[in-house]
């Protein structure tokens, strides 16, 4: 695909020449995303980052990559394209590291429409009428502060706690259910949390729980324990380091702090 060019806060936007109007909706988002992230959170923006309008997760990833990373990728394809294609059919935004380069891609409003929301409307609040422009733009603020996180390598829940957050402050409210706290309660697979290569794209219970969980805890850490969250999003941590700074947070012991957190953060919304 031929591809056209924009700068944009220090990032680089691709896009098609159709593309053009939600290339505008993207940059205008990466503005606003930076300033949050920035502010809020003091993360800084990728020193090498590519923004994309995204019509083909192959086109996208194929221009992404580095030259230096493409023999590897497609003698590679068949463990990784099988993922990638599932997580189409669900996600409105990609984000992938290359080394330095991060990459995230946002599908624009038509292909927004075409995808599977079973997930999505269990999980965000839906207006009465859809605002797939809206959308758009939450979803680039979601991959971009992915992209501001990733130095960090986070455990999945913060990452997506994170992001997921950043849009409720894009969006100036809550994007996230409230009744969302029942799968909570409900629980899950007893654990931390922390890797992405152990969901199963195909389980939309398991995704919609580690959504929920991810928001909710990385919601209660902002709100009652700042200064621990503060911490995590300073500097790179070890999973064992994660789970002590969450057990003394709490106040309870680190061997059953994934066991209890679930419980302590229903409680404190409920």
């Amino acid at each position: 695909m031929d591809y056209k060019t924009r700068e944009v806060a220090g990032l680089r936007l691709f896009y098609a020449t159709e593309e053009a109007q939600t290339a505008d909706l993207v940059a205008e988002a990466c503005v606003k995303s930076l300033s949050i992230v920035q502010q809020h959170w003091g993360l800084a923006a990728p020193a090498e980052c590519r923004v994309y309008v995204m019509t083909s997760w192959q086109d996208f990833l194929n221009h992404a990559a580095p030259w230096s990373w493409r023999a590897a990728m497609a003698v590679a394809r068949p463990v990784w394209g099988p993922r990638a294609a599932a997580l189409w059919n669900v996600a409105g935004g990609f984000h992938q590291t290359f080394g330095r380069r991060r990459v995230i891609g946002v599908k624009p409003p038509r292909l927004l429409a075409e995808a599977d929301r079973s997930i999505g409307d269990r999980i965000f609040v839906r207006p009465a009428t859809r605002d797939l422009e809206q959308e758009v733009q939450h979803v680039t603020c979601h991959e971009l502060a992915h992209a501001c996180m990733a130095r960090l390598r986070p455990p999945m829940w913060l990452n997506e706690g994170v992001a997921m957050l950043t849009v409720d402050l894009y969006n100036g409210a809550p994007t996230i259910q409230d009744d969302t706290l029942e799968i909570l309660a409900r629980g899950g697979p007893v654990g931390d949390s922390s890797r992405y290569q152990d969901l199963d794209v195909d389980d939309s219970a398991a995704l919609s729980y580690h959504a929920v969980r991810s928001y909710w805890l990385t919601r209660f850490l902002n709100e009652q324990h700042p200064d621990a969250l503060r911490t995590l999003l300073g500097r790179p941590s070890s999973r064992r380091q994660v789970t002590r700074l969450l057990a003394q947070s709490l106040g309870v012991s680190a061997s059953d702090v994934w066991q209890q957190i679930d419980g302590l953060v229903v409680a404190r919304y409920r």
